[in-house]
């Protein structure tokens, strides 16, 4: 269950700074935030596996 939680975190945060981003630069708005989700899901995703490969030692 921590693993969900820290995806859906690292997901949330980069696209919550996505939509920043564009909003203060003038732009679109909906293709940064789903490149943002998609780049925070990976981070996630990363950031999980080292915490599950840590708490296994």
């Amino acid at each position: 269950m921590k693993e969900k939680t820290i995806i859906s975190s690292a997901t949330l945060l980069t696209s919550l700074v996505a939509y920043w981003y564009a909003k203060a630069a003038g732009k679109d708005a909906a293709p940064l935030v789903m490149l943002g989700g998609f780049v925070g899901s990976l981070i996630g995703e990363g950031i999980a596996d080292q915490v599950k490969k840590k708490e296994k030692k």
